[in-house]
């Protein structure tokens, strides 16, 4: 079988003119491709609902005996294709795959490929008909591919086993009653491993089952292998799998037969400026972010299917996927049903291979309950594959349960009161129960916002993700959600985007990104204060977290020891790592450069803290202790309120930098210092210092950001950079950005290859040049 790529050097015009079918006048573009570039934020939504028309002529060689398909991965949001003038296909729904054959439709030699794309939001088409919490944008926004196939072919092989036995399901695209060898090679990392074959029909579906010594696949141990399927020895198919085991009781979520509690994610596949058009390293770089920034093992697609490398990255990395039917709580007519059936038979027939995919949302998210139409989607699933757990997610209790998993969007927690609600208000408990979202629009955050704002943001994730830890009957906690998102007027914060995210939208950390990164094995720390007390309410110091999962942290105050701090006092004892929360300053400086003896030094670093503690006010006991050591120590007023000033507020200090040091095994393993520095510098990083012009462009990402001499960003920076690149390059959005947050990332893309540059200039701080190639 032969693919051929289809996606560069495509004419591009909007609005689309239906007479243009040949040779029309546009702007060249490359696949994937959104036809309407935003403004980060504030723009109108209805700009890009619009239609346009693509084309691109292509030369085909046509053989006999052999038939010729186009598959669009994504086109939003319907699509009328055309071939020399003709309509052949006729194709609704956003975020499904599709292939239109033209075996008989073209012609040998020079042919024209018309794509009349619709963007509007159509209210037959899901996840249309009222308000949806996110955009769609528009465009032929993931891959076209040619196909070159024998008459007489499979074009679909499905694979999934367990321990021993390996399930093959082939769907051929042409039925016939002569009998074909049908063979089969099974490959690890490019070498032949097994092989065997059978004699039949190519009927609809063929069966086969095949006993195996393979390894099965784990977060731990995402093993992947290659599956070539052969037609009387020619190959027809290839694909690769991985091979798992999946069931969940009341109780937990089994993979491989060994509980594992679900901590993950939600995520939109949404950048700035390009909407959902990016190629596989931006789809890669997520994945990347999921498993090693934030240490999750599951993340969930909200809510449609997302890219194939996406999940691609997902099978190779190891993390398990909950992919859904878009949609977002409204439920059509039956029409609009219908349509949906056909996206979700889709999505499970495309991306059945996927092993990352461990369970399949056959509800609308947050939809009233329909038992007829929900139990067609959850048996559509499990006539096509019954491996895969089900799930459909509400955001109501008791509601009634077709899926193999109660799964529920949980909002309980408004930063005061327990994290979740509890199992029994929500379902039954042995009911197997998973929460599915959780903060989100409870607590909007910025990465500009202050910084109380950001530790409370932190708080939030750290106690609702404490509380499932603990919660008996749940397999885990998906929190709302990876990064903020473009959005519809009736959500966010007027603007476009809904603040949502541990990341912001160009995939910067927050503080309570920590929360998810704390959770994993490598070793991490991170402060989450700049600890400075004029950013603080009522300029007090009261406690500093530090989200780890080392064993303590040592504090230094200018190089003098203040103390060690371990996790036995962290009110969120439950997590697998619990931040450490640091409330002493003091240490023993009292007792060093004071003439107070033990005891008493003791005293009044006690007093000092527990008035800090109570915002000021000091109880009658404290007050007659500190009175007491006046006294004794023939001491004024003033002298009480210089203790405090000096060990409290530390004001008048010609500098303060303070310095955790993580210990593991008794070695320092991090270091984080924090204080007050004047030393400003640009300082820049790219994900990958190499390109690839392949089946598509290829893209990079820039992360600018203004540190001081420490390290520290600088949270209220908003310095506009001029950005410039050879002509290799492209930028993706303006060419002048200004920081949020202290921190900004923009991305650039290909167009040939090359040695190239990237000119970062700022006005106020250094300058950086960055060299990538393009292969």
């Amino acid at each position: 079988m032969m693919k051929m790529p289809l996606n560069f050097d495509w004419t591009f015009k909007y609005p689309a003119d239906q007479k243009d079918y040949l040779g029309f006048e546009g702007e060249i573009i490359h696949i994937p491709h959104t036809h309407k570039v935003l403004p980060t934020n504030y723009f109108d939504e209805t700009s890009y609902q619009f239609k346009s028309s693509y084309q691109k002529a292509f030369k085909l060689e046509k053989i006999p005996q052999r038939r010729y398909f186009i598959v669009f991965e994504g086109v939003m949001h319907t699509a009328k294709v055309y071939l020399n003038k003709e309509l052949i296909l006729s194709h609704k729904g956003g975020y499904n795959t599709f292939t239109v054959e033209i075996t008989n439709d073209s012609v040998d030699g020079e042919n024209s490929l018309y794509v009349e794309v619709d963007a509007k939001e159509n209210p037959t088409l899901p996840p249309f008909g009222h308000v949806v919490d996110y955009l769609t944008f528009g465009g032929i926004y993931r891959e076209v591919t040619l196909l070159e196939t024998p008459t007489d072919t499979i074009n679909t092989v499905h694979v999934h086993g367990d321990k021993s036995a390996l399930h093959i399901k082939l769907y051929p695209n042409a039925l016939t009653e002569d009998n074909h060898t049908i063979g089969f090679e099974i490959l690890d990392e490019g070498k032949v491993i097994k092989t065997f074959e059978i004699n039949e029909q190519l009927k609809y579906p063929v069966k086969i089952t095949e006993n195996h010594d393979l390894t099965l696949w784990h977060v731990d141990n995402p093993k992947l292998y290659t599956l070539k399927t052969y037609v009387d020895n020619h190959c027809v198919h290839e694909t690769r799998f991985g091979l798992r085991t999946l069931r969940v009781t009341k109780d937990a979520f089994y993979l491989n037969d060994k509980p594992i509690f679900l901590r993950g994610l939600n995520r939109h596949q949404d950048y700035p400026h390009v909407g959902y058009a990016m190629p596989k390293r931006a789809q890669y770089d997520d994945v990347e972010i999921l498993k090693y920034t934030l240490g999750v093992n599951i993340v969930r697609s909200s809510h449609y299917p997302p890219s194939k490398h996406f999940l691609d990255r997902c099978d190779e990395l190891g993390i398990m996927v909950f992919t859904e039917l878009p949609g977002w709580q409204h439920i059509g007519d039956e029409a609009w049903k219908k349509q949906a059936l056909k996206d979700l038979e889709s999505l499970v027939m495309t991306d059945y291979n996927h092993p990352s995919i461990v369970m399949i949302g056959t509800r609308i998210n947050e939809s009233t309950d329909d038992h007829t139409f929900y139990a067609k989607t959850r048996d559509l699933v499990k006539n096509i594959d019954p491996s895969r757990i089900t799930g459909g997610v509400r955001y109501f209790g008791h509601s009634e349960l077709l899926e193999d998993i109660y799964t529920v969007n949980d909002f309980y927690h408004r930063g005061d009161n327990e994290g979740l609600s509890k199992k029994k208000k929500m379902t039954k408990k042995e009911n197997p129960y998973l929460i599915t979202e959780y903060n989100g629009h409870m607590y909007p955050t910025k990465s500009f916002d202050d910084e109380t704002k950001r530790i409370n943001h932190a708080k939030r994730h750290f106690k609702v993700l404490n509380d499932a830890y603990k919660m008996k009957g749940l397999m885990g906690a998906i929190g709302w959600c990876m990064h903020d998102y473009n959005t519809h007027k009736d959500f966010g914060s007027n603007d476009h985007i809904c603040y949502h995210g541990v990341l912001d939208f160009n995939r910067n950390e927050k503080y309570a990104a920590s929360v998810y990164a704390s959770q994993g094995e490598a070793n991490y720390m991170k402060v989450l204060s700049m600890v400075h007390i004029g950013e603080l309410p009522n300029s007090e110091l009261k406690e500093v977290i530090v989200a780890t999962n080392l064993e303590a942290v040592k504090v230094y105050k200018n190089d003098v020891y203040l103390g060690t701090f371990t996790k036995e006092d962290s009110p969120y004892k439950n997590l697998p790592h619990p931040p450490i929360v640091i409330k002493d300053f003091i240490g023993n400086q009292i007792h060093d450069n004071e003439a107070f003896n033990t005891r008493d030094a003791t005293r009044i670093k006690n007093i000092l803290l527990k008035t800090l503690e109570n915002g000021l006010k000091m109880s009658l006991y404290h007050k007659l202790q500190m009175a007491y050591i006046l006294f004794k120590y023939k001491l004024k007023f003033e002298d009480a309120v210089r203790l405090y000033t000096r060990y409290i507020g530390g004001w008048g200090e010609a500098a303060k930098v303070y310095r955790f040091e993580g210990i593991k095994d008794d070695q320092i393993v991090c270091t984080e210092l924090k204080g007050y520095n004047d030393e400003y510098s640009i300082v820049s990083s790219v994900n990958t210092n190499t390109l690839k012009i392949e089946k598509t462009y290829d893209v990079a990402k820039i992360t600018v950001e203004l540190k001081n001499a420490l390290g520290e960003r600088a949270f209220y920076a908003n310095e506009v950079i001029e950005l410039k690149v050879s002509e290799q390059l492209e930028i993706i959005g303006p060419k002048t950005i200004a920081l949020q947050g202290g921190i900004q990332t923009f991305w650039v893309k290909t167009k040939k290859n090359g040695k190239a540059t990237i000119q970062i200039d700022s006005q106020h701080y250094n300058n950086v040049k960055l060299n990538i190639e393009v292969l």
